[in-house]
């Protein structure tokens, strides 16, 4: 609590309001990261599976002028986890391995439909999808290796 009876007057606890606005912006941040990237795996999935790409070229260019962004907002997410599980002052509310499951099983499926299907190809949201999916395995098992 930032405000404290003490018999006395309130007292303010300026360390304690200060640790509480970091942990909720972090929280935030998280909350924000977190939907951005969430909702970039959700919506290269429909394109993908939909064979959307050619019908809906915008989106597709949206995809890929977003795919930069998306990897830097991954990797401050990444660095931000990582930071909060060393320090480990409170338990992590954020489940990064179902992130991490959804994105591998997307990588299998989509490389296995585009080598067997002839409906899928080595296209460009395949690549996107090849190059995402890879990456997030690869922090993934960095991350593991490096466990706190």
């Amino acid at each position: 609590m930032v405000l404290e009876r003490t018999g006395e007057p309130v007292v303010f606890d300026e360390e304690k309001c200060e640790a509480l606005l970091k942990r909720e912006t972090l929280d935030w941040l998280f909350i924000g990261l977190s939907t951005f990237t969430h909702i970039y795996l959700v919506v290269l999935a429909i394109v993908f599976f939909g064979r959307l790409a050619n019908q809906f070229s915008r989106l597709f260019s949206l995809l890929d002028l977003l795919q930069n962004p998306y990897l830097g907002a991954l990797g401050v997410y990444v660095v931000l986890k990582e930071i909060r599980k060393r320090r480990r002052a409170y338990p992590s509310r954020y489940w990064g391995e179902l992130f991490v499951v959804l994105w591998v099983a997307l990588l299998v499926i989509a490389t296995f439909l585009t080598i067997i299907s002839g409906s899928y190809n080595f296209d460009n949201i395949y690549r996107i999808i090849l190059i995402n999916g890879l990456l997030v395995l690869i922090i993934y098992i960095g991350g593991s290796i490096n466990r706190p």
